[in-house]
C-alpha cells in the first residue's frame, strides 16, 4: 500500500477542528462515542487508566462486543520538547492506519487500527490521536517483568516467533522493545504493537535490521531487569532462530561489540 492510499473500507471525513480517517462501518460508533471531535478524544484520554506505547491510553467499548484503545501520538526524546507533539506532514501519521493493515495482510499478528484523528496547525504541522483494536487478556512483556511474572521459555518462544514472522514478512519495527510485544496465554497468542514509524518492505528483512531489532530487545530487557546474566538475553536470539544454527551464528556475530551499550542498563546486585 503506497502513495497515500487508505486501507480498504476507510474514509476521510472533515469534522469540526480536524479530519477523521476511519472505516465507514465505524463512523456511527465514533460519533456516538464523541470521537468525531478533538474534545471528545481529550475527554476520553483524560479519564484513561493505562498506557500504550508512549503516554496515556483509554479503553472504550464500541457497543458491538468490540473495544478500542485510544492514545495521542507523541514525540519522543528531544523532538518532544521542540515540536510539542506535532508532526511535520500527515503522511507518516497516516502510516499508523496503513502499516498495520499491510502487516495483518501478510500474516503478522498486530492490532487493527480503527481510526485516526488529525488536527492541523501551525502550518505544515499536525497533532494526531489513534484508536486501535484492544487485545483483551494480553499483557506486554515489560509489564510482566515488572510485575514479577516473567515469560516462560514457551511464552518467549511464542513471542519471538511472531517477531521472526514480522521480519520475514518485510515489516521493520523501528522501535522494538519489550513494551511492544504482547502475550496472551489463553489462548496462547503473541502480538506486536505500536507500529508508528514502521516500514513495510517488498521483501523479507536482510540480516542487519534483524540484528538491530534483537539488540534493542536485549537493551530493553537489561534496562527493566538489571540482569547481568547473559543467558536470558541470548534466549531472544535462540528462540528467534528456532533451531537454525547458521542463522543463530549470523545473528550473534558482532554481538560483543554492543555489549557495553547493553551493560549501561544493568544494575549490579
Amino acid at each position: 500500500m503506497t502513495g497515500g492510499a487508505l486501507p480498504p473500507g476507510f474514509e476521510k471525513r472533515a469534522v469540526p477542528g480536524g479530519t477523521l480517517y476511519a472505516a465507514a462501518a465505524d463512523l456511527d460508533a465514533l460519533a456516538r462515542l464523541e470521537l468525531d471531535s478533538v474534545e471528545g478524544w481529550r475527554r476520553r484520554l483524560s479519564a484513561g487508566e493505562g498506557e500504550i506505547g508512549r503516554g496515556r491510553s483509554a479503553r472504550v467499548e464500541c457497543g458491538d462486543g468490540r473495544a478500542w484503545r485510544l492514545k495521542q501520538l507523541l514525540r519522543g526524546g528531544a523532538a518532544a520538547r521542540l515540536w510539542r507533539n506535532r508532526f511535520p506532514g500527515a503522511n507518516r501519521l497516516l502510516d499508523n492506519l496503513r502499516i498495520p493493515h499491510v502487516a495483518r495482510d501478510r500474516g503478522v499478528r498486530t492490532p487493527a487500527a480503527a481510526a485516526l484523528f488529525l488536527v492541523p496547525g501551525p502550518p505544515g504541522l499536525w497533532r494526531a490521536w489513534l484508536a486501535v483494536e484492544e487485545l483483551a487478556g494480553a499483557a506486554d512483556l515489560a509489564s510482566m517483568l515488572r510485575a514479577n511474572d516473567p515469560p516462560t521459555p514457551d511464552d518467549l518462544a511464542l513471542v519471538m516467533r511472531e517477531v521472526r514472522r514480522m521480519h520475514d514478512a518485510g515489516i521493520e519495527h523501528r522501535d522494538l522493545n519489550l513494551g511492544n510485544l504482547m502475550l496472551r496465554r489463553v489462548p496462547p497468542e503473541a502480538h506486536v504493537i505500536d507500529l508508528d514509524r514502521a516500514a513495510a518492505h517488498d521483501r523479507s528483512l536482510p540480516l542487519e535490521p534483524r540484528r538491530r531489532a534483537l539488540r534493542r530487545l536485549e537493551r530493553s530487557y537489561a534496562k527493566i531487569t538489571g540482569d547481568i546474566d547473559d543467558a536470558p538475553r541470548r534466549a531472544f536470539y535462540e528462540h528467534y532462530a528456532a533451531g537454525d544454527a547458521d542463522l543463530l551464528a549470523l545473528l550473534l556475530k558482532g554481538r560483543s561489540a554492543s555489549a557495553l551499550r547493553v551493560r549501561r542498563h544493568e544494575r549490579p546486585d
